[in-house]
């Protein structure tokens, strides 16, 4: 868990309106130093329990597949009412939580867990409806919990505890949105949690604010054109005229895509200095970008790698025309 103040992780609120969830302890936690933990229960109140909140950073695709996974551990038998629930509205700001909750994720589903003092991994793949905005971990049990002759975890409240929380896309060409900093920005400055959020909380949960919908996740192609050697001027980063009737024939297959960006990248062979090498990349992905960039309206990057990533053999004049090389990649949005 992500933090920059000591009463809370950075992203994540607990309903608990305290900072009794929020442990910085090494040698207990997963991975780092902090991890969280959820009241299942206290002996003077069995039914107090509390829930973690996030805001995703991107709004999920309807019909995708997503993997969930966390570590949890709980010396408790509850694993069958520990679930997770994806929402469009503000979890913090409904009323009536457990009533109007209906989680999607069930821990005790496909997971063989056991109370122990060791940490489990636990694994969902997840099939989104398009609306989701939040993701919320918790006990949904009405019931609560018949803890009377346990033993409690601290301050006579029963836990259980979660670490290295992560929401991936199945889908390798589905990638994170290009709004995602500006929602991780507003989730670290909301730090009205640690200060007054039962206010904050009270006045919502009357007049829930408006949730504007989150920017989708974005799925990107990636399409590749390798202008060989050949195409250049001997040890020259000028375009050759078959190089320029490439390149024309590439701008005009874009035309139709929908092109989020475009990288160009030079390499050479490991003949020669690092130095001249180096220069030689670079000169050539600039050559080929200044080519394209009046017809690609998008961000275009160029980068030199010299002879650092060759594809071939550098001990024979084959291997190393192949070595020389500009290379193209195409991120198209589907």
């Amino acid at each position: 868990m992500e933090y920059e103040k000591n009463c809370a992780p950075e992203g994540w609120i607990s309903t608990s309106l305290y900072a009794d969830y929020y442990f910085d302890d090494a040698p207990n936690a997963f991975e780092g130093k902090h991890f969280t933990g959820l009241i299942l229960s206290r002996k003077d109140r069995p039914t107090v329990r509390n829930f973690l909140r996030s805001r995703l950073l991107c709004g999920l695709r309807k019909g995708a597949q997503y993997k969930l996974e966390f570590y949890l551990r709980s010396r408790h038998r509850i694993f069958d009412s520990v679930g997770v629930y994806f929402s469009a509205n503000d979890f913090l700001y409904q009323k009536d939580r457990l009533l109007n909750a209906r989680p999607q994720l069930f821990i005790a589903r496909g997971n063989q867990l056991k109370p122990t003092e060791e940490w489990q991994k636990v694994e969902f793949t997840y099939t989104a409806n398009g609306t989701e905005n939040f993701i919320n971990i918790g006990d949904f049990n009405p019931r609560g919990h018949d803890f009377k002759f346990g033993v409690a975890d601290l301050n006579h409240s029963f836990y259980f505890f979660i670490d290295k929380v992560s929401l991936v896309p199945l889908n390798p060409l589905e990638h994170i949105c290009q709004e995602s900093e500006i929602v991780r920005e507003e989730e670290y400055a909301f730090n009205v949690r640690h200060n007054k959020l039962d206010r904050l909380i009270y006045t919502y949960t009357k007049n829930p604010p408006a949730v504007t919908p989150l920017a989708k996740t974005v799925v990107q192609r990636v399409d590749t054109l390798v202008i060989p050697d050949v195409l250049f001027a001997t040890n020259s980063f000028a375009l050759t005229g078959k190089a320029n009737s490439v390149l024309d024939s590439f701008v005009l297959q874009t035309k139709a895509l929908q092109i989020d960006s475009l990288v160009v990248e030079g390499h050479t062979d490991s003949q020669g200095s690092d130095e001249l090498n180096q220069k030689l990349s670079v000169n050539r992905a600039t050559s080929v970008a200044a080519y394209l960039q009046p017809y690609v309206k998008t961000a275009l990057i160029t980068r030199g790698w010299a002879s650092e990533k060759p594809v071939a053999e550098n001990r024979t004049a084959v291997g190393r025309q192949k070595n020389r090389r500009v290379e193209i990649y195409l991120y198209v949005r589907e």
